[in-house]
């Protein structure tokens, strides 16, 4: 099985509690204004991951406390996610997850992705309104909520929603910026 990415990151500080592995999904139908990653809202132009080979890159991150998924929409590949997320909590069932998704809890609980929620410990649901950025926490705007749905990461909830954003700004090998974390507002 694979799975569309428009970019993985071994290693960030930016996007959650703990040094965590990045997975932009590619693909989203959304179209948010002022959306923090619009080149990823294109299916068909992301990198083909295979879940099992991704799986084992992830597990073997020593250095990590856990996954961060966002996109694009990764619900649009649910099936390929499970399938991932599956692969890596049978070998390090100690790491997080965090899942950002533009649909809100009820509408993944009621729909054909309601299985990823087996595997999700935060779930940061609901879609950005550029509007609503307070610049708190980690979610673009205060109305998307944030959902524990394990104690895993319980004891950052004050983090979660009203903690300092930090980014990261990292030297790519074509000599472009990558940029990680939540986006302030402008």
């Amino acid at each position: 099985m694979e799975i569309e990415c428009g970019l993985v990151w071994p290693s960030t500080k930016a996007l959650g509690p703990g040094n965590r592995f990045v997975i932009w999904t590619q693909g989203c139908l959304r179209r948010c204004f002022r959306c923090a990653s619009p080149e990823l809202q294109l299916s068909g132009h992301g990198i083909m991951y295979e879940t099992g080979s991704l799986a084992e890159k992830i597990v073997k991150s020593s250095d990590i406390e856990g996954i961060t998924i966002s996109g694009g929409e990764p619900l649009l590949q649910s099936e390929a996610l499970c399938d991932l997320l599956s692969r890596v909590k049978l070998k390090r069932p100690e790491l997080s997850v965090i899942l950002f998704t533009g649909y809100t809890i009820e509408q993944v609980s009621s729909g054909d992705s309601k299985q990823v929620l087996e595997y999700i410990d935060v779930l940061i649901d609901g879609e950005y309104k550029e509007e609503l950025n307070d610049n708190r926490g980690l979610r673009g705007s205060s109305n998307q909520r944030i959902h524990f749905l394990t104690p895993a990461l319980l004891e950052h909830k004050e983090e979660f929603e009203s903690g300092k954003r930090t980014r990261e700004m990292h030297l790519m090998e074509d000599d472009s910026m990558l940029t990680i974390g939540i986006a302030d507002k402008v």
